[in-house]
């Protein structure tokens, strides 16, 4: 293939290799390319400010206000671990700021691979799991209220919690740990050379791990959305008229569908080919410099999921929207909408039931 930019091949372990140092450190060995240099050390290290700065000032304003909000329900103990893991992911941006920017000394590297990549995907999949477990007591709650009443209990719900964060240190800590390679200028471009020969099949181990989790609760999620729309679809429609009801009951629905769909979906796509088989081998160098785009382009995706989770906030919990409005001095639609109009009393409850459980 004719071609005035020299590149190198990806290294065999590309399609295993999930930290973020990698792939940069990929298109720092391409020379000559200065499109490609100014996209990683100008475009991302900008977009990944600006999204710190967004993140920052979002799930602050989100931890201000369930700060307020007692733990009334799984619901809003769900939504408060998110928050949780958002921060956290939030505070490894400065660090992939510095790495693309190149504005760190030559073993910088290492501790970005050694703990601020680690963090950035565990808590990237806490936020997954999360969600997962979200789309469930949603279905449980609103398709299937009485049921077994442990499983609705504050109690499980903190519990479970707990298992999660659990399982996701578990799945971390040996990551940091078995990086222990002594740096050099050698192998500071690849953080598999950095680990031990245990940490690099933890590491592989890892993956796999997390990419099930992912198609799991991809599963789980469009399948306790689907039978939470007919559900409220078949128990309003005698209250009110069809659109009307699509605009209150599957708003949140689709909120969070497309915020799973916007930042986790593309990364996964692009990804997972080259997890399971060995599709490097067979590409040229066009081929590769796509891959590298596409890749830099859906993490980033993941990366602005921090940004977007408060609108998962402020459209399915009706407690975080109030206390929002109420310090703003403003009144939610809701409100004003009930003090000008009566509502049936069982369109009521279903409203309540799937919004602020």
């Amino acid at each position: 293939m004719e071609s005035n930019i020299s590149y190198v091949k990806i290294p065999d372990h590309y399609h295993l290799s999930q930290d973020t140092s990698t792939l940069t450190n990929y298109s720092q060995e391409l020379p000559g390319n200065s499109t490609n240099n100014e996209f990683t050390t100008i475009v991302l290290p900008v977009l990944y400010f600006v999204v710190f700065l967004a993140s920052i000032l979002l799930n602050s304003l989100a931890v201000w206000i369930f700060f307020h909000i007692r733990n009334r329900t799984s619901f809003i103990f769900y939504l408060k671990n998110i928050v949780v893991a958002d921060l956290l992911m939030t505070l490894t941006f400065p660090f992939k700021f510095i790495q693309d920017a190149r504005l760190g000394p030559w073993h910088f590297n290492f501790y970005v691979c050694r703990f601020t990549s680690v963090l950035f995907y565990a808590n990237m999949y806490t936020t997954i799991v999360f969600l997962g477990l979200i789309s469930v007591d949603r279905y449980l709650k609103v398709v299937k209220p009485f049921g077994d009443s442990k499983m609705y209990s504050l109690t499980f719900t903190k519990i479970l919690s707990a298992c999660v964060w659990t399982a996701m240190i578990f799945l971390a800590l040996p990551n940091m740990i078995l990086t222990n390679g002594c740096p050099t200028r050698k192998n500071m471009d690849d953080c598999l050379k950095l680990k031990s020969p245990l940490g690099a099949k933890w590491h592989k181990a890892t993956i796999y791990i997390n990419n099930g989790l992912f198609i799991v609760v991809l599963i789980i999620l469009i399948g306790c959305y689907i039978e939470i729309s007919k559900y409220i679809y078949k128990s309003s429609k005698q209250f009110i008229s069809s659109s009307s009801r699509t605009r209150k009951h599957n708003q949140s629905i689709r909120v969070v569908v497309a915020v799973f769909f916007t930042c986790f979906l593309p990364y996964h796509l692009c990804r997972m080919p080259f997890i399971f088989v060995h599709l490097d081998r067979y590409l040229d160098d066009s081929a590769q410099k796509i891959l590298y785009y596409c890749n830099e382009v859906t993490l980033f995706l993941s990366a602005c999921n921090v940004c977007l989770d408060p609108i998962i906030y402020f459209f399915m919990c009706r407690s975080f929207s109030q206390r929002f409005f109420r310090k703003s001095n403003m009144r939610t639609r809701s409100e004003s909408i009930r003090s000008l109009q009566s509502v049936r009393r069982s369109e009521v409850r279903i409203y309540h039931e799937y919004v602020d459980l």
